[in-house]
């Protein structure tokens, strides 16, 4: 297990809940395979090579996309939120537990891998993932990350997302809090790539 401090950034304009229902999440899945798999070959880096999803929220899409672009999907755990109650600070610490990732050949992570998460709220998670996986790649092994979205105070966006958020999101995996009327987000139009 690893741990990464950073201060929480995340930007919550308390307006509304957000609610990604599954049609438009495995809509989205499906747009971060095929501009994953574009990318690559634009920027003539290696194709995907594995997806790597953040349990418990980046599994459901890491598989999707991985089907989508014919490749193996890991699951590993990292945790940054004390509860997935609406709204909950995050720790400030994110753990990271690979213990759970039973790799088959190569045993070493090597090409393109794609890192999975729901959200990217402060960006932790994702810092707190790679750290932990980059002794397990080889040298030229690069790491795309990538989710289905972003809030706006994470200083630095994943590299592949869909919706920009400034509230809190429940998608298809997580209950509905009672007494809290949701919104849904907007189906994707394309896929945000960072700069």
């Amino acid at each position: 297990m690893s741990n990464t401090s950073t201060a929480p950034g995340r930007v919550f304009e308390h307006q509304r809940l957000w609610r990604l229902h599954s049609s438009a999440m495995l809509q989205a899945c499906d747009l971060l395979a095929t501009t994953a798999r574009q990318l690559t070959t634009s920027a003539h880096l290696d194709e995907v090579s594995a997806v790597i999803g953040i349990a418990h929220g980046g599994t459901t899409p890491a598989r999707r996309i991985a089907a989508r672009l014919g490749v193996q999907a890991h699951i590993i755990r990292a945790s940054h939120n004390a509860t997935d109650a609406p709204y909950s600070p995050a720790t400030g610490t994110v753990t990271c537990d690979l213990s759970s990732w039973q790799p088959s050949t190569p045993t070493r992570l090597v090409g393109t891998v794609l890192v999975v998460d729901d959200i990217c709220g402060t960006g932790a998670t994702f810092t707190a993932v790679l750290d932990a996986l980059r002794p397990r790649t080889e040298p030229d092994t690069r790491f795309l990350t990538c989710a289905l979205c972003r809030n706006h105070g994470a200083p630095i966006p994943p590299d592949l997302y869909c919706w920009d958020v400034a509230d809190w999101v429940i998608f298809p995996w997580e209950d509905i809090p009672a007494g809290h009327p949701t919104t849904s987000l907007p189906p994707v139009k394309q896929v945000i790539i960072r700069d």
